[in-house]
């Protein structure tokens, strides 16, 4: 081990010592006075940290010099640890924090002053926890500006609940209020009161927002603070809504609906909106009042405290057996933006349909149809029947039938109700049990049969058609003796064909054409003809008209056509064809061709036919049904109204 190592080995022994030794001082050392400077002359300060040996032999002393007196050895001398320099280092740090301090101090004391701080403006909103819907809350807003100087410009914000109202204009929605506060002088506090009318359903939550802006000297920037949220509940709804339905309901079954408005505020309410949601199966024919927009939509101009007032409406419900729906219906203010819409919803309401097996089964046939819509021809009876059968397992009793006439060919006089009455006034046949004993009880399953027949007015121009509604009512005593009222109901539509008439025509040298060959014709000579055929439509639009008519193997087909449409022939199946497309009610078409006679001898004497019987047919766009009508053959023989003889059409012997 070389020395350095043994010599690090002591120190690490010695101290140790030193550290693990108890209650025992340290070493006491030896104390000299330096009074020869030659001694000190000869001694050097260690340039190292390392200890001196802590003895030495007196060989390896240095001699001294001879004086008058003895002079004791020099004492050890200990390493210099360099501890002056490290304490004028802090001594120098300590001086510049004090010199910084001084200086952030007098910067603060000096500009300090006019600093705005947000954590130094105080902003609260209070009001009340609850307050009745239509009502006007109370608020109030406390600002402080603890901040040593002014603040500017300071604007309060306050936001409300959707469909909250102004308290000084009357109906007038509001979203955010802003009121002016200009400047806030240091330690100076407002309180500004607010006021404002809040709707809402019952138990229903709202919240209000409230932050004030400012500017401060010198900048343009805009700085804002907020108020923690103020929120409220509704500790009433200002209306109230009931609603009155039958609850099981047949397919098919007019119902009416009764929705009850009333006023549970201690003040006058305006301009209120009442809104319905139809189910599917739900099918709106009218309402009182009638809505504003739509089929779904009131206004009620002016509601008073305690008042109330009803909107029925009337609807057919349409679906499967146990299927259900549910209407739902709501009240409040309207929108600003779309005053069709709610803004706040004061109440709302709901009623439920199930579909059930009609009670009283109403099966209503028109000329032995039972679709709905029966096309009838004109001129004839229409024969109405109608069948009431008792679907329940309980008697109904005193039932009562009552079909509405309708449509623009109604006529009274030709109206025969048989067992019912006819009340002319209000167009209506009725039957009860007074009239048909059947009807003063039904029992399960059974059914009692009722007929009236009437005939469509002539004297109708356009789209003639009788329409018959049913309305069946009887009452059954339920298990717990509670009586109900059950309906049943059928409606049907007899729509009357139009008439189409055709007319064919033969001619000479019309203004057409020019005809040529002897008349009356002559055998083995040819000899022209004009043929005009004309369509009269009746009452109602009709589609895709055609006539087609056949011609005899002695007719030429001279392909000259003149009119309405086209006109083809097929020389394979001599079927002739007019397509006249679509003919408006009441009016008329008309076509014209030539057509070329050679007759053999084996016609002298007789008067041939030039076309053969012609089918008209047309689809009767208001009736759906097919349109059809005929005219008979036309023959050679020319009308004696144009100056013909009674035998012009007679084929004659070639001279």
């Amino acid at each position: 081990m070389s020395s350095g190592n043994f010599k690090d080995d002591e120190k690490i022994k010695k101290l140790r010592q030193r550290l693990y030794s108890r209650g025992k001082g340290p070493e006491p050392r030896e104390k000299y006075q330096l009074t020869d400077e030659d001694a000190l002359e000869h001694t050097e300060a260690p340039r190292t940290w390392e200890r001196p040996p802590a003895s030495k032999k007196e060989s390896d002393v240095p001699p001294q010099k001879a004086t008058a007196a003895p002079t004791p050895p020099p004492p050890p001398i200990e390493p210099v640890y360099h501890r002056k320099r490290y304490r004028t280092y802090a001594v120098l740090a300590g001086l510049v924090f004090f010199v910084l301090s001084i200086a952030i101090s007098s910067l603060l004391f000096l500009w300090g002053g006019n600093t705005i701080s947000g954590d130094n403006i105080a902003i609260d909103l209070s009001g009340p926890f609850t307050v009745g819907g239509g009502e006007a809350i109370p608020l109030q807003v406390g600002v402080t500006n603890q901040n040593t100087v002014a603040i500017e410009s300071a604007t309060l914000i306050v936001n409300y609940p959707p469909g909250t109202q102004s308290v000084e204009e009357e109906g007038k929605e509001i979203f955010v209020e802003r009121l002016s506060l200009e400047t806030i002088d240091p330690g100076e506090t407002l309180n500004i009161p607010v006021r404002a009318v809040v709707f809402g359903e019952e138990n229903e939550e709202k919240t209000i927002t409230a932050e004030i802006e400012y500017r401060v000297s010198g900048s343009n920037s805009t700085f804002a603070k907020q108020a923690d949220p103020l929120r409220f509940k509704i500790s009433s709804s200002p209306v109230v809504l009931s609603v009155k339905s039958l609850h099981k309901v047949s397919s098919g079954q007019e119902s009416n609906v009764v929705l009850t408005v009333s006023s549970n505020s201690p003040n006058p309410l305006t301009n209120i909106i009442v809104r319905a949601e139809y189910p599917t199966g739900f099918d709106y024919t009218t309402s009182d009042p009638l809505p504003i927009s739509g089929q779904n939509v009131w206004r009620i101009d002016e509601l008073n405290p305690e008042e109330e007032t009803e909107i029925e409406i009337t609807g057919i419900v349409v679906g499967q057996e146990t299927d259900e729906y549910a209407m739902h219906f709501s009240v409040g203010v309207p929108n600003d933006q779309d005053p069709r819409s709610l803004a706040s919803v004061f109440s709302s309401a709901t009623t439920d349909f199930l579909i059930e097996q009609p009670f009283i089964d109403v099966v209503l046939t028109v000329n032995d149809n039972d679709t709905g819509t029966v096309a009838v021809n004109p001129g004839g009876r229409v024969n109405v029947n109608i069948s009431v059968g008792n679907t329940t397992s309980d008697t109904i009793y005193d039932s009562q039938v009552e079909l509405a006439l309708s449509g623009n060919a109604l006529s009274d006089y030709e109206v025969m109700s048989g067992s019912g009455f006819y009340d002319s006034i209000n167009n209506t046949v009725f039957w009860d049990g007074a009239s048909v004993s059947g009807l003063q009880e039904i029992p399960p399953g059974g059914r009692v049969s009722l007929v009236a027949t009437l005939q469509p007015s002539p004297d109708v121009d356009s789209t003639p058609q009788l329409a018959f509604d049913v309305d069946a009512r009887a009452r059954r005593v339920t298990e717990d003796n509670v009586t109900e009222e059950l309906i049943g109901t059928a409606s049907a539509v007899a729509k009357v064909s139009s008439i189409t008439m055709l007319l064919a025509e033969v001619g000479r040298d019309t203004s057409t054409f020019t005809d040529i060959g002897p008349v009356p014709p002559v055998a083995e000579e040819e000899t022209t003809y004009t043929v005009t055929l004309f369509v009269q439509n009746g009452t109602n639009d009709v589609n895709d008209a055609r006539v087609t008519a056949p011609l005899p193997a002695y007719v030429r087909w001279r392909d000259v056509t003149a009119g309405t449409g086209s006109v083809t022939f097929n020389e394979t199946s001599r079927i002739l064809t007019w397509d006249i497309g679509s003919i408006d009610a009441n009016q008329s078409k008309l076509a014209s061709f030539q057509i070329g006679f050679l007759p053999s001898v084996s016609l002298i004497g007789t008067t041939p036919t030039l076309m053969g019987e012609q089918q008209f047919r047309a689809s009767d766009s208001f009736t759906g049904a097919v349109v059809r009508n005929r005219s008979g053959a036309v023959t050679t023989r020319l009308s004696e109204e144009a100056g013909y003889s009674n035998y012009s059409g007679e084929v004659q012997q070639k001279q």
